[in-house]
């Protein structure tokens, strides 16, 4: 599989169901800050991949890589004001930001 010949739903897709770990880490560098995402509330990830992205510089990121359960590099969140995107449990695959009513202004 070639990261940059599919589109983003299929990528979305692998992210959010692939059980093969090969697949994700060839999309965890992904630009798509909704893959990375994706792949980080993934439960077939391993400690390896959860640890990295939890410490990815997109919050909505690393916060979901925080939570997963195969990681073991907690990350303290108390600083930071988590706002509804960050903490948003919608499929990335249905996600319309731009449209979200629970999305706030700061």
């Amino acid at each position: 599989m070639y990261a940059k010949e599919i589109t983003l739903n299929e990528k979305l897709d692998i992210a959010k169901t692939s059980e093969n770990l090969d697949e994700l880490k060839t999309l965890v560098d992904c630009e798509s800050m909704l893959v990375r995402r994706a792949i980080a509330r993934n439960k077939n990830i391993d400690e390896e991949i959860a640890n990295l992205l939890a410490f990815d510089p997109v919050l909505n990121v690393s916060y979901m890589a925080s939570n997963n359960p195969n990681c073991t590099q907690k990350r303290d969140f108390s600083n930071y004001s988590l706002i509804g995107c960050v903490v948003c449990d919608k499929d990335e695959r249905e996600l319309n930001c731009v449209e979200c009513q629970n999305k706030k202004i700061y």
